[in-house]
């Protein structure tokens, strides 16, 4: 059981990287979606010159919301449920939670030193 219980935590750190990694690239093309935006009226660009980029960022963040979606939602819960019926407590997955806690940058530099 050991040896489950040390799987499980490997898979619950490895979905919260993954999901931790979705939200950051979110937040990055949203950021440069912004970008975009103010850059196109600070210069006084025509909306058109950027219209396609400006689509297209869109989409990629509608695809990143939709992964989000996916593992979040669909992953996470799917995988909690596996970790259930393979009779793994809460406490097998690292913490109160069905999944570790996202840790800070701080934190992980702490642990890896």
């Amino acid at each position: 059981m050991n040896a489950l219980t040390n799987t499980s935590r490997i898979i619950a750190d490895e979905l919260r990287k993954a999901e931790r990694s979705i939200n950051l690239a979110a937040r990055d093309t949203a950021q440069f979606l912004l970008t975009t935006l103010d850059a196109t009226d600070a210069h006084r660009l025509s909306p058109a010159m950027a219209q396609r980029t400006v689509k297209a960022t869109v989409a990629a963040l509608a695809a990143l919301v939709e992964g989000q979606d996916q593992m979040a939602l669909r992953a996470h819960l799917s995988i909690e449920k596996a970790g259930r019926q393979l009779g793994l407590s809460e406490t097998s997955w690292g913490e109160n939670l069905p999944k570790p806690a996202i840790a800070s940058e701080e934190e992980r530099e702490l642990q890896g030193a």
